[in-house]
């Protein structure tokens, strides 16, 4: 949070500039994420793995050793593709496309990951629908984001580049809207897992000088994890 008025961005103009320093420093909400997500990802062994919304590959950076069969990412900002690049050379495919919409075939993919990308997509059912038409049937999605509860708390997606804070466009929902889209979609929710910071995210607010920010949000929801598995049509 910051006093200046933030200056609102589209997601692509604001990852643009955002990439170069996207992973730099510690980021409790990222943090948190990989306590909770890290331990499922073993699944993704020996399956085609497809992460929507892959960002700088952080993700499929570590799904890499698993021996996945193949490796994935789609992502609409070629700056943050650029730095999934050079961070997974030639164990990943790497595709700018925007997530509703991808080039990826029909039922090749048995596992399907989207982390933070729930929160700039416009159309919920189209993205259920799209990762319906890759999925094959009994395939894996995993779900995560910002809860949509932070709304409540005043939270904006922001980042600070040079002087300047950047607020990245987003779309609102509600937990029960992304169940319906992705019941629609013939996926089947296998859990919803709410979560708070832990005393890890703490130190993190700490050491950034923001006690106060933790203090704010201590005990409340603000990620969310969900899994879901595709049913035969």
């Amino acid at each position: 949070m910051s006093d200046c008025a933030p200056r609102l961005l589209p997601v692509e103009e604001a990852y643009q500039l955002w990439a170069p320093e996207y992973d730099s420093a510690p980021n409790p909400l990222f943090c948190l994420e990989e306590r909770h997500l890290a331990p499922l990802l073993q699944s993704a062994t020996h399956c085609d793995v497809v992460d929507l919304g892959c960002g700088t590959g952080r993700w499929l950076e570590k799904i890499s050793p698993l021996q996945p069969r193949s490796l994935t990412g789609v992502d609409v900002s070629a700056a943050m593709l650029e730095r999934a690049a050079r961070r997974l050379g030639r164990n990943a495919r790497l595709l700018q496309a925007d997530c509703l919409y991808t080039p990826l075939g029909t039922a090749s993919a048995d596992w399907i990951l989207s982390s933070f990308l729930l929160s700039y997509v416009d159309d919920l059912h189209e993205l259920a629908r799209e990762a319906a038409r890759i999925a094959r049937p009994g395939a894996l999605a995993l779900i995560s984001d910002v809860h949509p509860a932070t709304r409540e708390y005043g939270w904006k997606r922001t980042f600070r580049r040079a002087h300047q804070v950047i607020e990245i466009q987003t779309h609102p929902y509600q937990l029960h809207n992304l169940h319906a889209a992705m019941k629609e979609a013939c996926f089947e929710l296998e859990f919803l897992h709410e979560h708070c910071f832990g005393d890890v995210e703490k130190e993190i607010f700490l050491h950034a000088g923001r006690p106060e920010l933790y203090a704010a949000v201590k005990g409340l929801p603000v990620l969310f994890l969900a899994s879901y598995r595709r049913r035969p049509a």
